[in-house]
């Protein structure tokens, strides 16, 4: 999430995933259509993906608190989002638009009930 709630944090942020809160700002102003928020959100995915960054033991989070502590990402974690499924079915969620990066860093995802098995 780009601005979670302090309830909606969880155990931390995966820095890596989180969209741009300047671009998600230009979007809510008109400044910048979906398809361009999402081009860029990907170009960023592949740049990461290309990096390793993506990768089992490569993947982190950073905790929220007082003393924040970067963590990696393990198998069986969750990441959560404030977009609604209906959101993500239709393509207009950063989860669904980078499950298939992580898919291709080699995790397994499954996305709303449903395992990923595409790669971009």
């Amino acid at each position: 999430m780009t601005k979670p709630r302090r309830w909606e944090h969880g155990d931390g942020c995966v820095l890596a995933l989180r969209p741009s809160s300047t671009r998600l700002g230009m979007v809510h102003r008109g400044e910048m259509d979906l398809a361009t928020y999402r081009a860029a959100f990907e170009e960023d995915m592949g740049m990461y993906l290309e990096h390793r960054s993506l990768e089992h033991g490569r993947l982190t989070a950073l905790s929220i608190g007082r003393c924040p502590v970067v963590f990696t990402v393990s198998d069986g974690d969750t990441l959560c989002c404030a977009c609604s499924r209906a959101d993500a079915s239709a393509g207009k969620c950063h989860r669904a638009w980078a499950a298939p990066f992580l898919v291709r860093a080699g995790w397994r995802v499954v996305l709303d009930g449903v395992e990923v098995t595409c790669a971009p």
